[in-house]
């Protein structure tokens, strides 16, 4: 690990163009390109990216487009979410079996839960009291005690459970089943069983728009996306795309949703007005696990094909930086600096 290491393709000139060095929406430096244009640096977050090959996480500060640092994770981790005050890191160890728990200052493990059979998707209950795990082979949700790793409930899902995001309000848990094609409901804070709905073929990738309206599911053996209205729980909308869609993020505003195709280089933009694609970005090789700065200026996306992390403009529609972090980059969470 190297706090000072450089990528070629961006200069930092904060002291060729006059720029303070805050990292201030306000007073944010200037960079170059690898076309040579001069622009504002994204804001100040770290993007923690777990790496499927190298099992471990590198923490990638956004502003500067610099790895600053690196901790171990379990084997082949695959998602990572962060406790709701930012202190901790939880990532999935799917071939290891395992949850690991990182502090988010040092990225040392603080301790590696036993966590069933190939835990992927995770998220934290927004009491930060429970860490919720997907067991897909076996259909099983976990609920782990956030504290000791404790398992306190075992909640039947489909089986080739994938894939877990929660509504906004923090009132229910969406999960994707793989083998089973389908999107199931689990009402929060209960962990009572609501519904599930079928889903195209590979439904893998889900996200939840921020104003809670609704629900985008990514049927990766279908290449399409499915629409759910989060109200009424039911499919109101489908829209083809190309190259095996696999994850998905939404604008702030929740006026697009960001598709990542890991079959190519695109990031698809749909309307959700609309319910049309309306552009594509070309991210790195196979973009799979993405996040979006809170002022929606910019989409990171880790590319597992191509060991590297994009930064695009989203104003732009276009990838203003890649830095490269480790061999198979998957999920990704965002916190400020």
């Amino acid at each position: 690990m190297s706090a000072n290491q450089a990528f070629p393709t961006v200069l930092v000139v904060l002291a060729l163009l006059g720029c303070t060095t805050g990292l201030g929406a306000s007073s944010r430096p200037s960079v170059v390109d690898s076309q040579g244009r001069i622009e504002q640096a994204p804001p100040s977050y770290v993007a923690y990216v777990v790496h499927q090959f190298t099992d471990e996480v590198t923490a990638v500060d956004v502003s500067t487009r610099q790895v600053i640092g690196r901790g171990p994770t379990g084997r082949n981790p695959h998602e990572i979410v962060a406790s709701p005050d930012g202190a901790r890191l939880y990532a999935t160890d799917e071939e290891g079996g395992t949850v690991s728990v990182l502090d988010r200052a040092t990225l040392q493990p603080i301790a590696r839960w036993a966590a069933g059979t190939s835990p992927h998707g995770i998220e934290v209950t927004p009491d930060g009291r429970l860490v919720l795990v997907t067991n897909g082979p076996i259909g099983l949700l976990l609920a782990l005690d956030a504290q000791t790793g404790d398992v306190v409930r075992r909640i039947p899902v489909p089986r080739g459970a994938h894939l877990i995001h929660l509504s906004p309000d923090g009132t229910r848990a969406y999960v994707t089943a793989t083998a089973e094609a389908s999107l199931t409901v689990i009402a929060l804070p209960g962990l009572e069983f609501v519904t599930t709905l079928p889903m195209g073929a590979g439904s893998e990738g889900t996200g939840v728009s921020p104003d809670g309206r609704w629900v985008y599911v990514a049927n990766r053996a279908a290449n399409d996306v499915w629409i759910v209205d989060a109200q009424q729980l039911a499919i109101v909308g489908r829209v083809a795309v190309h190259q095996e869609p696999i994850r998905i993020v939404f604008s702030p505003d929740s006026s697009r949703a960001y598709v990542s195709q890991i079959a190519g280089d695109r990031i698809l933009a749909i309307d959700t007005a609309t319910q049309a694609v309306v552009g594509e970005i070309v991210a790195g090789n196979g973009p799979v696990g993405m996040a979006i700065t809170p002022d929606g200026a910019y989409l990171l996306a880790a590319n597992i094909n191509g060991g590297d992390l994009s930064i695009i403009d989203l104003a732009a529609a276009r990838s203003i930086a890649t830095v490269p972090t480790g061999g198979g980059p998957d999920g990704i969470v965002l916190l400020p600096l």
